[in-house]
């Protein structure tokens, strides 16, 4: 195929293909993060728009036909920009370089798939203020004792509970979890695709975050919300038809009020930007202001592998959906009971009440009858392979 062809097949309405793909991939951080830095690249750049970038880029590919050189005039223009960010603006090397991310995506959308940007080693690191503190079970009970928002609470408690990404959970919709939430389960096995790697999470999430969302749903039900397996698990309100709120109040505690007035109670789905800066006031409130919702992923990977029936490394990176390097973990599927089982003889580590002992005879009692059940299944496998 010549270079007219190879152009021809490029796209003739780069803004339409960047909003699609911004559409189709709605709810989640990236198409959040990757627009604000494209935004600020057009404009640190003097592009009128996303067209005349993509003309740009266009006309540098067939200048590069006979002057190579020319073809890297976005490529300078992008590390030029990311590195204005970091001495100037003094972002984080790994916050500046989502502008390199952002416009490697647009360009591939358009339909320069071999579109690439090569930033040097160490980039990332600079002006690296660290990452979330973690935050141990009691100073949770902390933080969870002062909030009052019965959302809050629940997602705060599943991210501990099930050691997934903030995205991965807010992603969710009733129907994943309604089998524990119609039940009186303490632990349930829960199964999830991870976004970000692709892998599979063999989750399992305690009695603490189990009662909190069953909570949150019976108030969400309270205050008229229809529920279904569609229904995304953490939602949010907004106003709607010109209809205005007052400034600082909380939509969730007037929502008993808007049965009158349905077009105030329009839902949608929490996104992972809103759900994270929601977190992070709320730490920062409770006085642990370097404490993120990554933070409690830290908790979970941390404290899971303490005590005398810790779990295993390549357990808690299944449980919480991270890549595993080792090939032969990472084909391990794990049988649902041995999950559980292991993850119930040590929630006390990552449960923030240590002094149920009623309690813990109880939890004690369904380990014993979970192993049983593995037991059972295991003599059944060895019968059968004999």
């Amino acid at each position: 195929m010549d270079i007219q062809d190879r152009f021809k097949q490029r796209s003739i309405d780069p803004e339409a293909k960047w909003d699609q793909w911004k559409r189709d991939n709605a709810g989640k951080s990236t198409p959040v993060l990757y627009d604000s830095a494209m935004n600020f690249f057009l404009r640190h750049n003097e592009f009128k728009d996303l067209n005349e970038l993509f003309e740009t880029q266009k006309e540098a590919a067939r200048r590069g036909v006979n002057d190579p050189l020319s073809k890297y005039l976005v490529h300078d223009m992008v590390i030029a920009t990311l590195m204005h960010r970091i001495n100037v603006d003094g972002v984080s090397g790994s916050h500046a370089k989502i502008i390199k991310s952002a416009v490697v995506r647009f360009m591939r959308i358009c339909g320069f798939k071999d579109f690439r940007i090569e930033v040097e080693r160490g980039v990332g690191k600079m002006n690296a203020k660290g990452g979330s503190d973690i935050i141990s079970p009691l100073n949770l009970k902390t933080v969870i004792d002062v909030c009052d928002d019965t959302k809050k609470r629940a997602l705060i408690l599943f991210l501990k509970d099930s050691g997934l990404r903030l995205g991965d959970i807010v992603s969710m919709n009733y129907g994943d979890i309604r089998e524990a939430l119609d039940s009186n389960l303490e632990f349930f096995h829960l199964k999830k695709f991870t976004e970000k790697t692709g892998s599979r999470a063999q989750t399992v999430l305690g009695f603490e975050a189990l009662n909190a969302l069953r909570a949150f749903i019976r108030y969400r039900i309270r205050i008229g919300d229809k529920i279904n397996d569609a229904t995304p698990l953490f939602n949010r309100y907004r106003v709607s038809k010109g209809q205005r709120v007052a400034k600082g109040s909380d939509l969730g505690s007037q929502a008993a009020n808007w049965d009158a007035n349905r077009e105030l109670k329009e839902q949608s789905r929490m996104d992972t930007n809103n759900a994270s800066t929601m977190l992070s006031n709320l730490f920062d409130k409770s006085g642990f202001p370097k404490v993120t919702a990554h933070g409690l992923r830290k908790l979970h990977s941390t404290y899971s592998g303490l005590g005398d029936h810790k779990v295993s490394e390549p357990m808690i990176a299944r449980l919480e959906g991270r890549s595993i390097g080792d090939s032969r973990e990472a084909y391990k599927i794990y049988p649902p009971e041995e999950l559980v089982s292991a993850y119930a003889k040590n929630y006390h580590q990552i449960s923030m009440d240590k002094s149920e002992t009623d309690r813990t005879k109880e939890l004690q009692s369904q380990i014993d009858r979970l192993e049983a059940t593995l037991n059972s299944l295991l003599q059944r496998k060895v019968v059968a392979e004999v």
